[in-house]
């Protein structure tokens, strides 16, 4: 069976929720249906091996699998076809060969591939003219003994070079469930597999706080798969003496993850391979609390836009946090939006906003993102965008027309197909205001085609056939209502109890829930406030407050903040001109919440204590690029041995509690200020 067959019947099998047709799979592979229909024939020929009844295609073109077909079976007798009854493509027995003939200490004949391989000779002889020239490229060279066969002579890195480049073919897209990756990872015997290579370069990226590139990451676990299965590992030892880089604490954590020693040697060869392909440029050493803030100012900035608290989903900061930390689902497995996607989210429009503010990202990582991370981006966005409409109130709208119903009937189809409203009525011009004092019913806004005179109710006049500017009005309109809705907490507070109210019938019972969980709410609420108490309470000291009453430049307010700590010993000079250095780098991403700035830096930048202080500025500061200016600053440093993104959560939630800023700048004595943080 050949390649794409055998893909065929992998997407049959993983497709069973849906029916294929033999127009969709011709498309998908560039071919004629009549060439599909012969595809689906050779695959009915190896279901008569298993033996099961052959898959049948209706007049409509459509594929059906037989009642028995038994999923399981099909995929384990997949994988356990030999080369006689798999077809290699060209290109996959050229692989095929050059990986043998690799990773081989003797002689190999054309005779034994053809035999191996089930094709002819002269087929194996086409093939090795070919691998020649591919050999070539690399610096090796294929030597044909006449008596003993084929051997490859090329130096230790080169042969890592080439295994490296042919695995990057088949290890990493092992996720496809590809035939050929599959058998070749078998026939070569591997050891240590790439699975668990790269599962502990992940924790080793999340324990030293290193951002790859995307592809750059794939390539270093790549080679240190190749080096660790088929290198050398003979020679002299690292010296524990010896001064290494965080790159070069990879290889030693994978060899001690994997109770394999690492040589001098594969060290020096692992360094070359970095300078070789420049990937020294693609790696940043980040400090978690300042990737935080980051990722919080470009969801801030996407929010800006969108209009739906995204700034207050710490589901969605924690994720994109993992996410970029880990490259995770990242590299070259290719991102697609969902075909069939939520109607009331524009994907297009927030594909051009993450684009369009992914140089915050970008700028803090020191590259770009690609259209796989941005895309990815995008997936988890709108994850957060569907989990906060769940716990957001729809808006009431009335829809008014002149008489004719129609127009009104018209409206509304087309209000549903962009909007996410509850739509309380279509009614005529004439008789809107009345109903609606008559019904007494909350009514957010109207929509209308003709003028309304009203003062009670807003009116938003539109085209019968909606236009972009009415559309904008709508838009407009519905965040203005949403910004003055309840708190999120509140939000899903009041959505529970509209879902009790409208599946409980019993009056009682309805009370008795309803009191539950505002006493759920409640008490959840104290929880949250004693956290963040025992979190400032920890580092935050009344003698590292400071009030600031007159105005001060930005840069002057970040050193007065960090004067106490200095003073302390807690941290060096050095560490608050490296905090400067990152607003002017990176902008005001310092800026974490309404009036409330965290200035910080990296551990080894003069840590020498665990540390927290606060200015309070009542003129506010100014700084660079927010317009907004900060009343509360406060300076933080850590040496790295405990985590704190706890506290850092709850210093932004200052900024965000309405009214807390304004009450802290008005408090006239530090023990005032301080007791009111806590």
């Amino acid at each position: 069976m050949r390649k794409r067959s055998t893909e065929i019947i992998q997407k049959i099998i993983k497709n069973s929720d849906r029916i294929l047709t033999i127009k969709e799979l011709a498309s998908k592979y560039g071919i004629s249906q009549k060439t599909l229909r012969n595809d689906i024939k050779e695959i009915n020929q190896f279901l008569q091996i298993i033996p099961m009844t052959e898959i049948s295609i209706t007049e409509k073109g459509e594929i059906i699998k037989p009642l028995d077909f038994d999923d399981a079976l099909v995929e384990k007798y997949l994988y356990d076809m030999d080369a006689y009854m798999y077809k290699f493509s060209t290109q996959e027995r050229q692989v095929y060969i050059m990986m043998i003939l690799t990773t081989s200490h003797r002689h190999l004949t054309m005779q034994m591939f053809a035999e191996e391989l089930y094709v002819s000779r002269i087929t194996i002889v086409n093939d090795i003219d070919s691998i020649k020239e591919k050999f070539q490229e690399f610096g090796a060279e294929l030597m044909m003994d006449p008596g003993k066969g084929m051997f490859l002579h090329c130096t230790e890195q080169n042969r890592i070079a080439i295994l490296t480049s042919l695995y990057r073919e088949i290890a990493i897209n092992i996720r496809n469930d590809g035939f050929f990756q599959r058998m070749i990872l078998n026939r070569m015997d591997i050891q240590y597999s790439f699975s668990n290579i790269f599962s502990y370069m992940q924790e080793y990226m999340q324990v030293s706080n290193l951002v790859f590139v995307e592809d750059v990451f794939y390539d270093i676990v790549l080679y240190l798969f190749v080096v660790f299965n088929f290198g050398k590992k003979d020679g002299k030892l690292v010296n524990s003496k010896s001064s290494l880089s965080g790159i070069d604490h990879m290889i030693l954590y994978a060899g001690y993850m994997l109770n394999l020693n690492v040589t001098q040697k594969m060290l020096e060869d692992f360094r070359q391979y970095i300078k070789d392909h420049e990937l020294y440029s693609f790696v940043k050493t980040v400090d978690e609390i300042e990737l935080y803030k980051v990722i919080m100012r470009f969801v801030e900035a996407i929010d800006e836009e969108v209009k739906i608290g995204l700034g207050n989903d710490s589901k969605l900061l924690d994720s994109l946090l993992m996410h970029i930390k880990n490259m995770k689902d990242w590299g070259n497995y290719e991102v697609e939006l969902p075909m069939e996607y939520d109607s009331s989210i524009n994907y297009e429009w927030l594909v051009n906003l993450v684009e369009k503010n992914a140089y915050i990202l970008e700028r803090f990582l020191g590259y770009e993102l690609s259209e796989n991370m941005k895309k990815s981006i995008v997936i988890h966005i709108c994850v957060a965008m569907i989990r906060n409409r769940r716990y957001m109130q729809r808006l009431s709208v009335v829809i008014v027309c002149p008489g004719s119903m129609a127009t009104g009937k018209y409206l509304e189809a087309q209000i549903r197909s962009y909007f996410d409203f509850k739509i309380a009525g279509v009614l005529s011009a004439n008789e809107v205001i009345s109903l609606l004092e008559k019904r007494n019913e909350k009514v957010d806004f109207i929509i209308s085609t003709v003028s309304i005179k009203t003062e009670k109710y807003q009116v938003i006049k539109v085209h019968p056939f909606l236009k972009m500017d009415d559309m904008n009005m709508i838009q407009k309109m519905t965040f203005q209502k949403r910004k003055v809705e309840l708190s999120p907490e509140n939000q899903k507070k009041s959505m529970l109890k509209n879902m009790i109210q409208d599946l409980i019938d019993d009056g009682r019972l309805k009370e008795l829930l309803c009191q539950k969980v505002t006493e759920a709410f409640d008490e959840y609420r104290q929880e949250r406030v004693s956290c963040r108490k025992s979190e400032l309470s920890e580092l935050l000291k009344k003698e590292y407050i400071q009030i600031q009453e007159k105005e001060i430049l930005w840069k002057e307010a970040m050193h007065q903040a960090a004067e106490p700590l200095e003073s302390a010993g807690y941290i060096e000079p050095e560490y608050i001109e490296k905090a400067i250095e990152h607003v002017e780098e990176y902008g005001d991403y310092i800026v974490v919440s309404k009036g409330v700035a965290l200035a910080h830096a990296n551990k080894d930048c003069g840590v020498n204590q665990d540390c927290l202080s606060l200015l309070v500025s009542k003129a506010g500061i100014q700084f660079t690029e927010t317009e907004e200016k900060v009343y509360l600053l406060f300076c933080f440093a850590s040496i790295g041995k405990k985590e704190y993104l706890e506290l850092i959560k709850a210093i932004v939630q200052i900024g965000k509690e309405k009214g807390k800023v304004e009450k802290i700048v008005h408090l006239k004595s530090i023990d005032e200020i301080y007791k009111e943080l806590l």
